[in-house]
């Protein structure tokens, strides 16, 4: 288990002084604003109860819709570093998926237990007004997500991009429209920061407020008015579009996305609270934060994290269902509308930071980077062939986007990561309710200056921790140092470890020959060059089983880009198939034997192949490669809860056979994508009576194999 970087502490520094900040203020401002209220000194009690009451109706409801809909689960198949990606034919993809009926379910709620707020807080008709567009918007987000969900359980494919970008703008602009004809006490109004730009001042500012120098009144201007509105449609499609967008990004591993828009939900209910008392519609934005917060609260237990992972069956896996796009951009919606309707939609790119990185994350790395550097970077290293060069060969920010899915590459505990995530979410949130709460400008430049701060951080993590090197690492009772991979800078500062241990090979400093190659040592590089030179070392070493765990974790794309792996593979095989014909001469012909194509269909084990960022086990060095998923082994039913039981207790009764390490029976191809999974392309495995019982089966199991076989 891989721990979390000392520098993470740093997250400490900005959430304490937030804290500190806050603390008084937020205190001051809740009571004042809510409990003080001379129109309802209970409105805070009541508040609580709806909150309350949201998160305990979300979970029975997504109790209710797991058990009622066990089968909507997804079928789409992408390519990357996830999934394995084969031909769609005769292929569902329902095997690690769970149902994606969270979003459905806790919007049900969110809705449900909204209309009853309105009739338990006797909501005037502007309120009322307020309250429905808001929830329409979520309603309308949502059955975008849900279009989205229902094509990838029916048509193993979800509507292209380009649509789900376009129909969440359009929702977004219709809510905007309804806000500001419905309501022109609060939509007819533009404000600060917009109305005071350069251009757009003359425009959205005809007639200033009395007593106010941040809100202006567009009616009775007619360029003003209809420029406000188109300004105001477009504003929040846009913000919709990102935040809906992102939060769907964000859910990619289990209880990530939910524990982050809770802790952001929070804070714009933290924010908008200083509203209630003082505007018409603050107790509805504040109901429609708690709601939020609440419906998110009621799905985490559904889908709380846990360290399992489809290539990794140590662990049990806690989630059990997904909120799915239905979910993700219905609660991103609603987000977005609550700070357009508060006039905090920059607070929300503080608060949301978290999402702000993953969204990014994933468009200027997938989408403005790799498009750019396929048509204008020449890279000198690979100028004079004429092989296909893979994306994971540029320089990226990260290996794999949106920005979660970098850490999860490199190995890291899934429910730690998780967590940190959580952390970072709630440093986020806390640092953008000081910004809105305190009163002195250098105290808002001060949480400004951290946020940002702090965002540069994260980012640059993921250029800090995707380049690689070989080092060397004492072991101990050895009195040489072993050849060890890592990642991260060479160098500590103040003890602070700029590097982290990803594994230690077999072979040591012994097989260093050259100056040149003990140059190369300590200098970063791709994980691609540095999992060629562990297999050069360990293959001058006389370890051919570590040798060819270590290329054969190199996908095929960069692979070919190294001839010279090619080469050494050749020589490896023929000296394992030498070894094996002078041990055990019996079974050659059994070696021999034909190879047959891998067949997968149907419903398909968890197939999450090798990953070569992660560290290689001590079994594919000694006892062959990680074994793939066959045709006829152990199916995972649709209508099951088989998700709970690690991949060890499901194989428990009917193992997959592997055979010898050789060249022809583990080469797994693998091509990394922005999204983050597998491609096979040629997968064989060979029909051996000498090596098919795992080493770790009992003498009945290799007894009750040989009786089945005759």
């Amino acid at each position: 288990m891989i721990n979390l970087h000392p520098a993470c502490t740093l997250l400490i520094v900005p959430l304490a002084y937030a804290l500190t900040v806050m603390k008084e203020r937020f205190i001051l401002q809740f009571v004042l604003g809510v409990y003080m209220d001379a129109n309802s000194p209970w409105l805070i009690w009541l508040l609580l109860l709806i909150f309350v009451a949201c998160a305990v109706i979300s979970a029975l409801f997504c109790f209710l819709a797991r058990g009622l809909f066990p089968k909507f689960r997804s079928g789409e198949h992408k390519p990357g570093t996830h999934r394995s990606d084969l031909p769609t034919g005769k292929r569902e993809i329902k095997t690690i998926e769970l149902p994606l009926v969270g979003g459905p379910a806790f919007t049900l709620a969110l809705g449900i237990t909204g209309i009853g707020a309105g009739y338990l807080l006797h909501l005037s008709s502007d309120q009322w007004t307020l309250l429905l567009i808001a929830l329409g918007a979520m309603v309308g987000y949502m059955l975008v997500g849900f279009i989205d969900d229902w094509r990838k359980v029916y048509a193993s494919e979800g509507i292209a991009e380009i649509t789900k970008f376009s129909a969440t703008f359009l929702v977004g602009a219709i809510a905007a429209a309804l806000y500001f004809f419905l309501l022109p006490k609060s939509g007819q109004i533009s404000y600060s920061l917009w109305k005071d730009l350069p251009i757009l001042n003359a425009f959205l500012c005809p007639t200033p407020i009395k007593g106010t120098t941040s809100l202006c009144s567009v009616a009775g201007n007619p360029i003003s008015y209809y420029g406000w509105l188109i300004f105001l449609m477009i504003m929040t499609g846009l913000v919709g579009t990102f935040t809906s967008v992102s939060v769907d990004f964000s859910d990619g591993l289990d209880g990530l996305a939910g524990g982050l828009v809770f802790s952001a939900s929070l804070g714009m209910g933290i924010v908008v609270a200083g509203l209630v008392g003082t505007q018409p519609n603050g107790v509805v934005l504040e109901v429609l934060a708690l709601l939020a917060a609440g419906a998110a609260l009621g799905y985490l237990p559904f889908n709380w994290p846990s360290a399992w992972a489809a290539r990794r069956g140590h662990a049990r896996r806690r989630a059990k269902i997904y909120m799915g796009d239905s979910g993700a951009l219905g609660l991103g919606g609603l987000l977005a509308v609550i700070a357009i309707f508060s006039r905090n939609e920059t607070l929300l790119l503080m608060i949301g930071g978290a999402f702000v990185l993953e969204g990014l994350s994933a468009l200027i790395s997938a989408r403005v980077l790799t498009r750019f550097f396929r048509r204008s970077l020449t890279t000198l290293r690979f100028e004079s062939t004429d092989k296909f060069i893979p994306h994971t060969e540029f320089p990226l920010p990260f290996l794999a986007t949106p920005l979660h899915h970098h850490f999860d590459l490199l190995g890291w505990d899934r429910r730690r990561l998780v967590y940190a995530a959580w952390a970072l979410g709630a440093c986020f949130a806390a640092l953008g309710v000081m910004v809105s709460l305190v009163p002195f400008p250098w105290e808002r430049y001060v949480g400004r200056f951290l946020i940002i701060l702090l965002a540069v951080f994260i980012w640059s993590s993921g250029s800090w921790s995707k380049k690689y090197f070989v080092g060397k690492q004492p072991v101990e009772l050895a009195r040489r140092r072993r050849l060890a991979l890592y990642y991260g800078y060479p160098y500590r500062i103040m003890r602070l470890r700029l590097y982290h241990l990803v594994e230690v090979i077999e072979a040591s400093e012994d097989v260093i020959e050259t100056p040149a190659e003990e140059l190369a040592l300590w200098q970063r590089m791709t994980i691609f060059d540095a999992r060629a030179m562990l297999g050069l070392y360990c293959y001058r070493a006389g370890y051919y089983p570590a040798a060819l765990a270590q290329w054969t974790r190199i996908p095929e794309r960069n692979r070919v880009l190294r001839p010279e792996i090619a080469h050494l593979l050749s020589e490896v095989d023929a000296r394992m198939a030498l070894e094996e014909q002078i041990t055990q001469p019996i079974r050659k012909k059994d070696i021999q034997r034909g190879e047959r194509e891998l067949i997968l269909e149907g419903n398909l084990q968890p197939a999450d192949l090798p990953n070569p960022y992660e560290p290689i086990r001590t079994e594919e060095t000694k006892n062959g490669p990680i074994k793939v998923w066959t045709s006829n082994a152990p199916l995972y039913p649709i209508d099951s809860d088989d998700e709970q039981q690690s991949i060890d207790d499901v194989e428990r009764g009917q193992k997959a056979k592997t055979g010898p390490l050789r060249k022809g029976n583990g080469h797994h191809s693998t091509n990394h994508n922005g999204q983050g999974d597998i491609i096979v392309h040629n997968v064989r495995e060979t029909e051996t009576n000498l090596h098919a019982t795992n080493t770790h089966d009992t003498w009945i199991d290799r007894l009750l194999h040989r009786d089945n076989e005759q």
